[in-house]
């Protein structure tokens, strides 16, 4: 269906897409380098809001849903915003603009530069193909940041790879490999953890395992399998992943790219479990394949963009910061949409007096989630003058996702939302302020944990900075059935979940902000959790 933009709407975003071609004419500054802070100039908004609406939401200073439901549509245009790109530009575009009406100051833009690798997201303008004896073979995606073939592709012999008997040479050959499902130690690890507390509980869970599986197979393929550092220097001609997903749940599958920076430099293609039984047929004959794979590279800048809304002692040695953070960057609509979810919340309490904000809201958007060696620069370590002032942290992604399940080869609608995960440290105040937000705002199928405590699954990701910080603090997230894709557009979008999701970030941001420090202090014995290991070969 086509999607259509209403006239005030298509009007702001001209508006945006016009701020956003000036930034990219702007000669990107050096990797790391920071801009300098922009100044508050704007006068201070009228508080419209009484303190004890901090921890109290009135949801009609919130953005309304179809509010909401137009920044998505905006954002939605452009497909996946990766970092640096004309997407990302547009979309950080509206974010930063809405951040800085509503009162955020002192902006830091920390730019870095990296080779942008991309092609098209649509399967029907035939960028990337295969061919086995002048048959089309339905390819589900393409393997990022892997190489590219010119027009005419490359044709070589299939050959298996097998891990525990890997052929003698991959050189000039098409290797195929086959990504594990869960096994029954992993299925353990990944079943329905515990909680504090849940609503519409007959539903927790029900998809638990798809949403780990798809997790699991997304990462084995740069980080569990390592098949990219197989590929490096093995003079192979292309290589073919085998998913064991169904044709439309494979469809648009965006892996996590390399763990270092670069490609590759051998071109690959993603398959879903129906096509890849054509392909080990195939493979077995001793039959050779046409791969066709056409990208294209660029230089491209983004940054980390941090800012402040003050508190009652911004700028004096008593401020207290609460980091309020997200990532920017993702392949759909959803993967990426913190940046909304902060505009909710930095909106929310814009309403309030600076003197009756106890603490300052530091806004820090993350640009290094999807591209070539994640999280290359710390942010931490570039801003020590902002990192003393830090007592909380709120992490929020995944806002408004609805959720899908996969009956035999069809990829459908649950009829539910995605599963709502509110991730609380190892506090009594924060957990049962968790639940109060939950209850308030109505937020369904939703689990409040508080893994610290044990039996209650695991922080993930933006969500774990309280963790591997050792802050007190909150993570929102959401389970992630079909968000590994760039095919998540708006048909997966639920406005009116997103406005309740945000409510319950507003009420959190807000407890953080206003509790005594003794109040949600972690237990003695708390520790920083220790980086994930990426595993080696």
């Amino acid at each position: 269906m086509k999607r259509v933009l209403y006239g005030p709407v298509h009007l702001v975003f001209i508006v945006f897409a016009s701020l956003a071609m000036q930034s990219c004419s702007d000669a990107p500054a050096p990797t790391g380098t920071a801009e300098p802070a922009r100044s508050a100039q704007r006068p201070a908004k009228p508080a419209t809001a009484t303190p004890d609406k901090l921890t109290n939401i009135d949801t009609s200073l919130l953005p309304t849903a179809s509010e909401v439901y137009a920044w998505h549509v905006m954002k939605d245009e452009g497909g996946g915003t990766f970092s640096g790109s004309p997407s990302w530009i547009r979309f950080m575009t509206i974010v930063e603009t809405g951040l800085e009406e509503h009162g955020l100051v002192d902006v830091v833009k920390d730019r870095f530069g990296y080779r942008r690798w991309y092609t098209s997201d649509d399967p029907e303008d035939k960028r990337w193909t295969l061919r086995i004896n002048d048959e089309d073979i339905r390819v589900a995606s393409y393997w990022a940041y892997s190489g590219e073939t010119d027009e005419h592709g490359v044709t070589a012999p299939l050959v298996v790879y097998d891990k525990d008997n890997p052929p003698e040479s991959l050189e000039g050959k098409i290797v195929v490999f086959q990504v594990p499902s869960l096994d029954e130690r992993s299925r353990s690890m990944f079943s329905t953890p515990g909680y504090e507390f849940g609503t519409d509980i007959e539903t927790l869970g029900t998809n638990q395992l798809l949403s780990s599986n798809q997790w699991y197979q997304s990462n084995y393929v740069t980080r569990f399998g390592r098949f990219d550092a197989i590929m490096k220097d093995s003079g192979a001609a292309g290589a073919l992943v085998i998913f064991d997903m169904g044709p439309w749940r494979a469809a648009g599958l965006y892996t996590f790219p390399l763990l270092k920076p670069g490609k590759t430099g051998v071109p690959g293609l993603y398959l879903d479990r129906v096509s890849g039984r054509r392909v080990l047929r195939a493979a077995q004959l001793g039959q050779e394949a046409t791969l066709t794979l056409l990208a294209e590279e660029q230089d491209a800048t983004a940054y980390f963009y941090t800012g402040f809304l003050p508190g009652k002692n911004y700028g004096t040695a008593a401020d207290e910061h609460v980091l309020v953070i997200t990532h920017s960057d993702g392949p759909n609509l959803t993967q990426d949409n913190g940046g909304f979810a902060i505009l909710s919340v930095i909106r929310y309490f814009s309403n309030f007096a600076q003197e009756d904000r106890p603490r300052t809201l530091a806004v820090m958007i993350d640009s290094q989630h999807f591209m070539p060696h994640r999280h290359m620069n710390d942010w931490y370590a570039m801003h020590p003058e902002i990192v003393g002032k830090i007592v909380a942290t709120i992490g929020m992604e995944h806002f408004g996702q609805l959720e899908f399940t996969e009956e035999g080869e069809l990829f459908v609608a649950s009829g539910l939302p995605e599963q709502t995960l509110i991730f609380a440290q190892d506090n009594d105040l924060l957990i049962s302020e968790a639940i109060r937000a939950v209850e308030a705002a109505g937020v369904p199928r939703t689990m409040v944990q508080s893994p610290p405590r044990g039996g209650q699954g695991n922080w993930s990701g933006m969500s774990d900075v309280a963790v591997k910080k050792n802050y007190p603090g909150y993570g929102m997230s959401s389970n992630m059935s079909a968000y590994w894709s760039t095919q998540a557009r708006l048909n997966t979008f639920d406005k009116d979940l997103f406005v309740k999701q945000a409510a319950v970030a507003a009420q959190l941001t807000g407890v953080l902000m206003t509790a005594e420090l003794d109040q949600i202090s972690l237990p003695p014995d708390a520790k920083p959790r220790e980086p994930f290991a990426e595993p080696e070969l």
